[in-house]
């Protein structure tokens, strides 16, 4: 006997299934399901700025930089994007003084260079391996003397020379561009049986 069943519903499990978007806002329940050709786009939240809106927030972000204290790198970059207001304190103000509350004096300075070094050396025992250690040292040190007196508005620059003594001829020559009225140059030298050294202080007006 042959089975009166239709065709057409033995082709119903093959069939595509048809995929639709539900707004999510609205109800679900009586809303007919959108055909699988319809497509639906979304609103994009990315924010989009116009060119003169992004040249003028970079503007005040370089101007906030520039005016406001000094930062370290890495402060710098994490602090960059959180100063937006371009009306900060400048490091420094105007005090339209040319002059120095408390000049150089060279008198006490030399005074003083002199007896460091004859205080720095007089045990220290020599080795010429250790030559370039020894100019470093001294430099520094006599670098950090002069800081401590405190003198406004000067920078200060130490060149010290160490050599053997072997009965050669030694000449020592430096040349520079400055103020005469404001810039000056400290000299001193020591000498021991094996060897000698020879220290400048360079001192230099900063307005």
């Amino acid at each position: 006997m042959k089975s009166t069943q239709d065709p057409k519903e033995g082709e119903k499990g093959k069939r595509p299934k048809k995929i639709g978007f539900v707004d999510p806002q609205g109800d679900s329940a009586g809303q007919d399901v959108r055909k699988s050709t319809e497509r639906t786009y979304r609103k994009s939240t990315y924010p989009r700025e116009s060119m003169a809106a992004m040249a003028r927030k970079s503007s005040v972000l370089i101007l906030s930089r520039l005016l406001g204290p000094a930062m370290t790198s890495s402060r710098a970059d994490r602090m960059l994007h959180d100063r937006t207001s371009m009306y900060v304190v400048p490091r420094f103000q105007n005090t339209y003084r040319l002059e120095s509350k408390h000049p150089l004096c060279r008198e006490t300075m030399q005074t003083l260079m002199d007896q460091f070094l004859k205080s720095y050396l007089d045990e220290y025992k020599y080795v010429p391996k250790r030559a370039k250690q020894l100019a470093e040292s001294v430099s520094e040190e006599l670098r950090n003397q002069f800081k401590l007196c405190q003198f406004e508005r000067y920078r200060f620059v130490a060149l010290v020379t160490v050599g053997d003594k072997k009965m050669q001829d030694f000449r020592c020559v430096a040349r520079a561009l400055w103020d005469p009225e404001k810039d000056d140059c400290l000299s001193s030298t020591y000498e021991a049986p094996c060897f000698f050294v020879v220290a400048s202080v360079w001192v230099v007006y900063f307005e």
